[in-house]
Formats: structure tokens, C-alpha cells, sequence
């Protein structure tokens, strides 16, 4: 069955407050645990350099669906997008407190032919043999 991750991808403004942007994601990720996602965040090294990405993986598609249902019942998280919103730059392009939106995806993990002809993950290493 294959994975989902949604990925939430943003880049602080020069200047802006980072410790708010990192406690916003905090808050965020607490949420996301708590209707089974698998939280990470990253900082982008190598291409977009300075963007940072929220990502929230589930083991299925099921367990995603239940997860979001779940997410957008709860009134934490509704008190959650109002701070969000409130925090936002005041001309709207701010997802989290002094950055910029860039992206949001949902991807699925499809299997691929791994190494010796084990299945595995996209996130591991392919080969065309």
C-alpha cells in the first residue's frame, strides 16, 4: 500500500522571525501527530537554498483520509489556522509568520524495483537492474 506525504514548502523573509516561524511549525507538527502523521521538517540545502519544508507522511491512503478528517474537525486546529492567519503577513502571503508560501503537495510512495530485485519505497535507492 503505498505512502502519502503532504509537503508544505515556505521561505522566511529577510528579517523575519524565525523562532516564530519554527514555533508556528511546532504547534503545526503537534497537531498533525495528533491525528497520526508523521512529522518532519526540513531546511533546504541544496537547490532552493533558505526554504523550509513541513512534511507530514501517512502509511496509507486510509490513514490519511482519516487523519485529515480528523485534522479539520478539531478545534485546536481551527485555533491553530486562526493564530496562523492572524500572525500572516498583513497582505496575505504569509502562510506562517513572516515567510512566503511557495508550495503544497500530496504525493504517494509507488513501489519500484529496489537493489537484487527487492521492492522498496521510492525514497530508497533505484536500480535499473
Amino acid at each position: 500500500m503505498p505512502a502519502v506525504l503532504i509537503q508544505y514548502v515556505s521561505k522566511p523573509k529577510p528579517g523575519g522571525d524565525l523562532a516564530a516561524i519554527i514555533q508556528m511549525s511546532k504547534e503545526a507538527a503537534a497537531l498533525w501527530r495528533k491525528h497520526g502523521g508523521e512529522v518532519s521538517y526540513w531546511s533546504v540545502i541544496g537547490g532552493e537554498v533558505g526554504n523550509l519544508a513541513f512534511a507530514v507522511r501517512f502509511d496509507s491512503f486510509e490513514a490519511y483520509g482519516r487523519s485529515m478528517a480528523a485534522m479539520f474537525t478539531d478545534p485546536a486546529t481551527m485555533e491553530w489556522q486562526a493564530k496562523r492567519l492572524k500572525q500572516a503577513n498583513p497582505n496575505g502571503c504569509g502562510r506562517i509568520p513572516r515567510s512566503n508560501w511557495i508550495s503544497d503537495n500530496v504525493g504517494s510512495q509507488p513501489e519500484v524495483q529496489g537493489p537484487r530485485g527487492s521492492k522498496t519505497g521510492a525514497r530508497y535507492a533505484v536500480s535499473d537492474q
